[in-house]
């Protein structure tokens, strides 16, 4: 009877204890959750999270309203210098004769008499569009992270806004499309991002609206005080910052997307983004999520992973985290679809993503959707070549980090010099940027590293016709771990190869039968503690994983 008793006893303080652990914990004299605040001195606090790091390749997609003017073949102009994907720009010109006016006004009507860019979103169609389809095919491509241009330089909201009817969930599809595909790639396991790039939107107009009173077009739309409250950016600077706020945080708390990307203007531009970004952290708090910001030079250096347009004027190495925004079409502004378009073949962009993760970069893609969001077989295509290879050498760029070599053969940046490219056209009176790589330079002799743990990555440009692969960076010379000595070298995608190693160089025995014929991946093991480079400052110094 004693021993039942005991046994009582010991089974209710079990169920008692069980109780209380349920119970929600007692925070009086716990620390505060640390909430971020709207100033510099507070945001910069803000790590960038390894998932951020390790993921080097993300895409996103330039389609909306604007789309459609890339079928409009009477304007007779490739794409440069943004010509579709800022139309408006043209549709308002004051000369009748802009053959952007000329087009708009021959399918919607008289701009001075009031017809404009409202026309083009109430035809914006999203019939070929597979939310499904389009997050299967970004998995495929290796892609780590994903999204669309949320809002871009016309104001236009890819979701079905509450703030503002200038959206797609009010105007021609009626559907919450950035709600529809963000949901999709969070099934696939990829991580989201929302481009902005409204924080150019009222300069933009308001220039537009300048010239229309100076042309004395006072009919035009966006003269219209009426029509203020479909265009959520007139009405002066007080209004559009209200609004701006109240459109990003629109999107933050309703989609909890994973990062956030600026396009210009979006710091120190009075615009209200010290209280976005605050907002952002604070929610990534509040979810229990580590959350990033991509930062296109809005906020200087050392904030958030930096975005370089198409490489333009990056250094050869960046010792911070960064990225490179490009377009998956050949020329250097082809950032929507337009009825000429080409696209960059596979191989070109698998090696100018190893050329930049050796470099501490990684890639963002645009894409190109069609007007009515479905994608042409070269865009498929793309994107699974890039899969496969990436299916196949991956583990040399996820998860990596900078060898204390990170390149050999052209070091420095291949900057693309043939005027005849369309990539060099010339847009607005001058000359385009000076954008980086150029890819079909390299050859052979290009050798990118990467670093993992303890395992040293090196990945070749090239295939080589001679049946070896010569390294230089590799010989003796080269202290490549403490003990300085190469254990074995596997070729991924196939298995161990031969190799000799003598002062000056390393070179590899090739298998007959390649692996890949793009680049060609080694995984050397070393003996003792792999050599390491080891990034200085904030953000900076990230341990590797094993």
């Amino acid at each position: 009877m004693y021993y039942l008793k005991y046994c009582l006893v010991i089974l209710f303080m079990g169920v008692l204890f069980g109780a209380c652990s349920l119970k929600k914990p007692n925070n009086k004299n716990q620390q505060p959750i640390k909430k971020y605040e709207a100033n510099w001195q507070s945001l910069k606090q803000h790590e960038i999270p390894r998932w951020a790091l390790d993921a080097k390749f993300g895409v996103y997609a330039h389609w909306g309203a604007y789309s459609q003017v890339g079928t409009w073949k009477d304007i007779n102009n490739i794409n440069w210098g943004n010509y579709y994907i800022t139309p408006y720009a043209g549709f308002y010109r004051s000369n009748s004769d802009d053959p952007r006016r000329t087009a708009f006004e021959k399918r919607y009507g008289s701009v001075a008499e009031g017809n404009g860019y409202k026309h083009l979103c109430d035809n914006f169609s999203t019939a070929g569009f597979d939310p499904v389809a389009w997050a299967a095919l970004v998995k495929r491509s290796g892609a780590k992270y994903a999204g669309i241009c949320t809002i871009h330089h016309d104001g236009y909201a890819m979701w079905d806004s509450d703030v503002t009817p200038h959206s797609v969930g009010t105007t021609g599809p009626k559907r919450d499309v950035l709600g529809e595909i963000l949901t999709e790639f969070k099934k696939q396991g990829l991580k989201t991002i929302t481009t902005f790039h409204h924080a150019r939107t009222y300069h933009q107009f308001t220039d537009i609206q300048n010239n229309l009173r100076k042309a004395g077009m006072y009919g035009a739309d966006l003269l219209d005080p009426e029509m203020e409250d479909y265009y959520w950016f007139l009405g002066g600077k007080e209004r559009f910052v209200k609004n701006r706020k109240a459109l990003t945080y629109e999107v933050i708390d309703r989609y909890k997307p994973d990062i956030l990307w600026f396009d210009g203007f979006s710091g120190g531009d009075d615009f209200g983004t010290e209280e976005i970004l605050a907002h952002f952290f604070n929610m990534g708090i509040e979810e229990n999520k580590e959350v990033c910001v991509h930062n296109k030079g809005n906020f200087g250096t050392n904030f958030g992973i930096y975005s370089y347009e198409n490489g333009a004027h990056r250094p050869g190495f960046v010792d911070w985290p960064w990225e490179d925004d490009t377009p998956s079409a050949v020329a250097w502004c082809d950032w929507p679809w337009w009825y000429g378009i080409e696209y960059k073949k596979p191989r070109d962009v698998v090696v100018r993503l190893a050329d930049l993760v050796a470099r501490n970069g990684g890639l963002l893609l645009s894409l190109n959707p069609r007007p009515d969001g479905s994608f042409d077989k070269g865009q498929i295509d793309l994107l699974e070549g890039i899969g496969g290879w990436l299916s196949q050498n991956g583990e040399a760029i996820y998860e990596t980090r900078p060898w204390i070599i990170y390149a050999e053969g052209h070091v420095e940046p291949l900057f693309y010099q043939d005027l005849s490219s369309p990539i060099k056209e010339h847009a607005f009176g001058k000359e385009a940027r000076p954008i980086q790589p150029d890819t079909k330079k390299f050859d052979v002799s290009d050798i990118r590293f990467t670093a993992k743990g303890n395992i040293l990555y090196a990945i070749q440009l090239e295939v080589p016709n001679d049946r070896e692969t010569v390294i230089k960076s590799l010989g003796m010379k080269t202290e490549i771990s403490d003990k300085n000595i190469i254990e074995s070298i596997e070729l991924i995608g196939h298995d161990k190869v031969n190799f000799v190693r003598s002062n000056n160089q390393l070179v590899i025995d090739l298998p007959e039968n390649l692996p890949n014929n793009w680049a060609l991946s080694f995984k050397i093991k070393v003996k003792g503690k792999l050599k390491q480079r080891v990034l200085e400052g904030k953000n900076k110094v990230v341990p590797m994983r094993s």
